[in-house]
Order: structure tokens, then sequence, then C-alpha cells
């Protein structure tokens, strides 16, 4: 498996990635916030195979450019409801597991920051979108959602194996066991949620 990150210079700077199975150039991408010239050139030049993309959650941010992608390739989508951006999608639901370009994509929903937040992991990668980032959790709306947020957190992703890697909708990379440590957010919750 290999990786590549990138990086969309919007005015949120978000992360996206391609997931490529090296033995056959199939790939995965997660979320479209962008789709530009060297985006595509990543794809053209690596002769990559895409076969999905996995959305996050239906913010604008996270799928603008589902529309350029669609104009130049043909992937299934995957997300938490059946339609994105007009577009036709695969719903996902917490638990499933997708087998897309060899690979098994265990998909994790975290709502708090939105309805349809999910997580997705393959081996030993959690891609995390909004829902966990380095340092710190998504903004919630209410202090209920918060409080949501932060239990999916511990239950569905802090369980997972410490060295698992955190690639985030923004931000660098992390892993579990760091978050477990340093993350603000969820030291200052699990005070005010244990007491």
């Amino acid at each position: 498996m290999k990786i590549f990150s990138h990086f969309v210079s919007s005015a949120e700077l978000i992360n996206q990635y391609i997931v490529i199975n090296e033995k056959n150039n199939d790939a995965v991408m997660i979320d479209i916030p962008g789709c530009d010239g060297k985006l595509i050139e990543l794809i053209e030049k690596e002769n990559l195979n895409l076969k999905a993309v996995f959305i996050t959650h239906n913010h604008r941010s996270h799928i603008a450019s589902l529309g350029t992608l669609f104009k130049i390739y043909s992937p299934k989508i995957y997300a938490y409801f059946d339609t994105v951006a007009s577009f036709k999608a695969k719903e996902v639901k917490d638990g499933d597991i997708i087998k897309e370009a060899g690979f098994e994509i265990h998909a994790l929903h975290v709502p708090g920051h939105s309805l349809d937040s999910m997580c997705y992991k393959i081996e030993s990668a959690l891609f995390t979108g909004d829902t966990l980032e380095s340092g710190y959790i998504s903004e919630t709306n209410t202090l209920i959602e918060k409080e949501l947020l932060v239990n999916s957190i511990k239950e569905k992703l802090l369980s997972l194996d410490d060295n698992t890697l955190i690639f985030p909708g923004h931000g660098p990379l992390s892993k579990i066991r760091i978050e477990k440590m340093f993350n603000q957010d969820l030291l200052e919750a699990n005070i005010m949620i244990s007491s």
C-alpha cells in the first residue's frame, strides 16, 4: 500500500489522499476538495485505476471537486448518505467492510461534527476527515454533539492499535498513541465527562 497526500490550499487548507494498491495500481481516494492539474498528473503519471472515492462527510469543502473529477474519471462514491452533491453514492454504515482496489476498508461512523461523519481504516492507516486531527477534535454546534463526538472517538478510534496512523482532513499526520497522550480537546473532555 502506498499513500499519496494532496494538499488543497483553499480557504480551509484541506488534505486529500489517494491510497494505491501497488500490485495492480488500483486506487481509492479519500474526499475530493480539489481536482487540479497536480492531482490529475499524479493519477496519470502513476497510471492509476481510480476505483472509488470515500467521503468522510458531506461538507462542501470536502466534496467541492466531485463534479470536476467525474468529468474525467468514473469511480464509485461511498458515503453515509446515498447522495453526495447530486451524485448517487453507495451508503456506508458503521462496521461495514468494503472491498475496493484490493483493500478491505473498514467504515467507522463517528457523528458529532456532522451526522454523517465517517472514518475509514485501511490496514494501519485511519482517514479521519474532520473528526480527529493532530491535537484536537472537530468543531460541534452544541455541547451534546461534542459529548457524542468525544464518546464516539473514545469508543471507535482510541480503541484501535496505538500505532495506527491518523491521516486527517486538516493539518499534520498523527498516531492514536499521540492523541491519547496529548490531544487537549480529548483530555479536557475526559475531565468534563467524568466529573
